[in-house]
């Protein structure tokens, strides 16, 4: 997440199911595209079996039901991160 091309120093709190950040993000590329009407992105981790997360342009995260069909909630194919030595 970003604001004003910096990172925005997130960090998820897995316990309480909340995230923190140093800056609050803002709807900035290259995650989002400032000209769509996307503003929520599913993200990868489920709640339950029939909820999962979403994360929002401005940096919350709140659990939707997978059958969630909003114009503006869409999703980015993401790999994992492989730290190389």
């Amino acid at each position: 997440m970003m604001l004003h091309n910096e990172n925005a120093g997130g960090f998820w709190d897995a316990k309480t199911e909340k995230a923190s950040y140093e800056k609050i993000p803002d709807k900035e590329t290259p995650l989002w595209d400032t000209y769509s009407q996307i503003i929520y992105y599913w993200a990868q981790g489920e709640t339950d079996s029939d909820q999962a997360y979403i994360v929002v342009y401005n940096g919350g995260v709140f659990k939707r039901y997978k059958n969630a069909t909003y114009g503006y909630l869409s999703f980015r194919a993401v790999k994992p991160f492989i730290k190389s030595d």
